[in-house]
Order: C-alpha cells, then sequence, then structure tokens
C-alpha cells in the first residue's frame, strides 16, 4: 500500500495557433488539470468526480503514468514517480471497458500479467542463497573515482573498489518469473475475494457484463499492487448491476485495505463509495471533503448544484441581514423573514443592514407545503412510487424548482400551493462569485 501526494500538478495539451491567440487571456484555459494538490492517504478510498472533460481521468492517468506531468511533482509512496515508468509504478488500473483477450479463460485473463512480470528475488543455487559484493558500496566508491582529480586518491580508489568486489557476503537478488503455483495461488485467491471461481473456465463472450467487471477486477487484484485506480468502471453497466458492482468494490477495498482512486461522471457512486470526494470542473479542484460535507456544506454554487438529485434549487433574492433578523425578496417581490440564529454562520460583512443581491440554494427535501409561506404553482408531478416530485414556480415567476416529499400525493399540475423552507437548510453564494458567503469552520475557530 502507498500514499499518493500530487503536489501544482497541472497537464497542458499542445494547441493551434489560434486556440492560444484566443485563450491568451485565460492562461490556465489551455491546461487540462490546473494546479491540483492533494494528498491521498495510505488505505483510502478517494473519489474524483465531475462533468466530462474537466481533468479526472487525465489526473488519473499522470498517476498511472500514462499521461506526461507538464508541471508539479507526483509522489507514491515517499518516491517522486515523475519520471518512474509506469510499469515500474506497481499500480493496477481498472478500465471503463473492461480490456479482456476475447480467445482467454478467465484464468488465462487474470493470469497472463502475472506470466509476463519479473519480481526481484533472492537468488539461490543447490537450496542455498547466492552471495554477491556490496553493490551499493562498490557504485559509491565508483562515483567517487569519477569525481576525483587526484592520481594518489584514483589509485586507492580503484584498490577498494577491488577488495570489496572480492568479499562476497551479501545475498544476491535477481528478477525472475512467478513460478506457476505461485500464480495459481494468486488467481484463486483473487477468485474467492471477487466470487468468480465458478466463472474461471469461462470465456468474456460467455459471461455478463457485471461478471465480465469481476474478472477486469481480479486481473488487477492478483497484482497485490500499492494502489489500485478504477476508470469510470461502471459505465457500460445497466442501472441494477451498477448498484450492485459499487457494493462490491466497496467491500473489495475494505477486503484488502489499499489505496483506491475511483474516476465517475455519476455523482451517485461518489456519494456512496469514497471516504472523500474530490469535485472538479475545468482541471481545477473545487471542494475536497467527505461526502456528507460535501452535501451540507458546499463551497460554492458548482459543487451544491452538481451533488444531490435532484439538483439543489437556486433563487434570486436580495438579502437584508441585522445581528437578530433575515430577510430575503424574492423576484416576484414576496419576502421571507428568519430569525438569524437559525442560519449557519454568515461572513461579518454581510450582517449591516445592507441590501445585497445573493443566490438562495435549496435542495427539494428541505422545502415543505404548508398552509402559509410562498405562493407558488405546481408545473407537473413526478410520482417515483415512495416519493414524490414537484415541480413548482413562485406566483409571477418564470424560474421552476423542485420539491421532493417521502409519500404518494394527489396533487397535480396547476395546483396552487403554500411553501416554506427550513432555515438550517439554505445556502447562501455570493452573487457574482457564486462562493458560499458562510464562514468556514477554519475561520469560525
Amino acid at each position: 500500500m502507498a500514499s499518493i501526494t500530487l503536489k501544482h500538478i497541472y497537464k497542458a495539451y499542445p494547441q493551434t495557433k489560434e486556440f492560444k491567440k484566443k485563450e491568451q487571456e485565460e492562461q490556465h484555459n489551455i491546461f487540462a488539470v490546473h494546479d491540483f494538490n492533494l494528498v491521498i492517504n495510505d488505505g483510502e478510498f478517494v473519489v474524483l468526480v465531475g462533468p466530462s472533460g474537466c481533468g479526472k481521468s487525465t489526473t488519473l492517468r499522470m498517476i498511472a503514468g500514462l499521461e506526461d506531468i507538464s508541471a508539479g511533482e507526483l509522489y507514491i509512496g515517499d518516491v517522486l514517480a515523475n519520471e518512474v515508468d509506469a510499469s515500474k509504478r506497481d499500480i493496477a488500473m481498472v478500465f471503463q471497458n473492461y480490456a479482456l483477450y476475447p480467445h482467454m479463460t478467465t484464468y488465462q485473463n487474470m493470469s497472463y500479467g502475472l506470466k509476463l512480470r519479473k519480481i526481484e528475488k533472492p537468488l539461490t543455487k543447490n537450496g542455498k542463497p547466492v552471495l554477491t559484493y556490496d553493490k551499493e558500496l562498490v557504485k559509491k566508491l565508483t562515483e567517487e573515482l569519477k569525481k576525483s582529480k587526484d592520481l594518489q586518491q584514483k589509485r586507492e580508489l580503484k584498490l577498494k573498489i577491488k577488495e570489496v568486489k572480492n568479499i562476497k557476503n551479501k545475498q544476491a537478488y535477481g528478477l525472475i518469473h512467478y513460478s506457476k503455483e505461485e500464480i495459481d495461488e494468486k488467481v484463486q485467491n483473487a477468485a474467492e475475494i471477487l466470487d468468480i471461481k465458478h466463472l474461471l473456465n469461462r470465456k468474456p463472450s460467455d459471461m455478463s457484463g457485471g461478471q465480465r467487471q469481476r474478472v477486469a477486477l481480479g486481473r488487477a487484484l492478483v497484482r497485490n499492487p500499492k494502489v489500485f485506480l478504477l476508470d469510470e468502471p461502471l459505465s457500460n453497466l445497466d442501472a441494477k448491476l451498477r448498484a450492485s458492482m459499487r457494493n462490491e468494490i466497496v467491500k473489495l477495498h475494505e477486503k484488502v485495505k489499499t489505496t483506491f482512486v475511483y474516476v465517475t461522471h455519476d455523482q451517485v457512486e461518489a456519494m456512496t463509495m469514497g471516504d472523500r470526494i474530490v469535485v472538479m470542473k475545468d482541471g481545477v479542484i473545487q471542494q475536497v471533503d467527505t461526502p456528507s460535507n460535501i452535501y451540507d456544506n458546499p463551497v460554492n454554487m458548482f459543487v451544491a448544484g452538481f451533488i444531490g438529485t435532484p439538483q439543489m434549487n437556486f433563487f434570486d433574492v436580495k438579502m437584508k441581514a441585522g445581528p437578530k433578523d433575515l430577510n430575503f425578496t424574492f423576484e416576484n417581490e414576496e419576502s421571507l423573514k428568519f430569525n438569524l440564529k437559525d442560519f449557519k454562520t454568515i461572513e461579518d460583512k454581510y450582517i449591516n443592514y445592507d441590501e445585497y443581491d445573493v443566490k438562495l440554494g435549496i435542495r427539494g427535501e428541505h422545502i415543505s407545503i404548508s398552509d402559509k409561506g410562498l405562493e407558488a404553482e405546481i408545473t407537473f408531478v413526478e410520482v417515483l412510487g415512495n416519493t414524490t416530485n414537484i415541480i413548482c414556480k413562485l406566483l409571477n415567476s418564470e424560474a421552476e424548482f423542485n420539491i421532493s416529499i417521502q409519500e404518494r400525493s394527489t396533487l397535480k399540475a396547476g395546483d396552487k400551493i403554500f411553501i416554506k423552507f427550513e432555515a438550517k437548510n439554505i445556502h447562501l453564494f455570493d452573487n457574482e462569485t457564486h462562493v458560499s458567503i458562510y464562514k468556514r469552520e477554519d475561520e469560525q475557530q
């Protein structure tokens, strides 16, 4: 196992002259990944999530060594890995397409990489260890010899190197293939963990999508890598299989206790699988936190709108706050008044009775139907079994929003209702920067 540290990582692709000219005012836009900083702890399950083109897969491929790093430092454990070949990073990667050999059985697919791979092992002959001289010491003395300009010192160093080479008291190591027994043991153990022993003699064409994905995971697992990288591995599965495989991957992580880095555009996968989530947009990290903290305390409107289903509702409001009260005026001139103590801590500069244009965000499950409050008209009703999504718009307003209720409803399009907001679950964002105007925890201490 190993930790992963990314320090000021950039990835730039060659651009045409026309593109460079167009983007010279926004230089960071030429980067697929821009100033990426993250520490992934040993054994942690981290999910990179964001829309297509946000740089998440590119980041994963840089960790794997499949993409060159334009700038910055990548550490795997304590080793600077920028120039380390992909084959020597001790990393296993699972792709969106299973990349299984169609003419091979499951056993052959899982064992093929092990047959090709060599590992460093102590050398033996007739059951006894093969000894060699201290190669590290010889290397050190040779470097001194190259740097030395003194003839006497050079003669002494040459004699010393010769003496060291004549003393064979160190265990010799060499790169050796796995034995058949070792390969079989690794394949059988991985197959048992993933419950695919009954599939070992089948070819990919005889298996379902979920089974093939397990085989792809098994092929990575047999290597016992320091780090697992998974690039949207469930995208080709149907909804039921995706839910099942999410559980399987989480269970696998709990069993092997290895560092997992998982890429997805599906925020449901991110919320249900990761110890921490990294939300990305346009190659830039927006927020890194636990799933619950990202859901409850988004740092900006992008994170707030991206995480959560249905998407968070946003309203343009005028906010006026004093030491005790908080008042919002909506586009249709209706107002809501709250006690300031019911909210999270708002930045001090807004608590001065001045009026500010802000974005008010609230999730559908935190809006309830009441006998008083803001008046709205229902435009559409979605009945989803035990839950109902009600699409509404405020009177004299065209902007629609969603209400989620945990029950069946007889309401229908055209009905008028009154709604109220849960103050503790209201999010407020600056109208221009779209950044939350609530104080962060570190600012409150």
